[in-house]
């Protein structure tokens, strides 16, 4: 009745919704400023997903809006 622990499945769960913000952060951090239509094409993401994405970033102070262009922020909460 025991369980075998060695057919246990080693595959992650993953997030895509996190996964999805990481790439946008990943190309604002090679790209600098950039708009939300280009992070679209340069992720694959789609546009409305993209904004969502940057608006809990900006909300939780990842990113920052200038003008119609979005960058990381100065002081990402992580480097606290």
């Amino acid at each position: 009745m025991g369980t075998d622990h060695s057919q246990k499945d080693t595959t992650p769960t993953l997030i895509g919704s996190v996964q999805r913000a990481l790439r946008l952060l990943e190309a604002m951090s090679a790209e600098g400023g950039v708009t939300a239509k280009r992070l679209a094409r340069l992720t694959g993401i789609p546009l409305p997903t993209v904004y969502h994405l940057l608006r809990t970033l900006s909300h939780e102070g990842y990113v920052q809006r200038e003008g119609g262009s979005f960058r990381l922020a100065d002081d990402l909460p992580l480097a606290s």
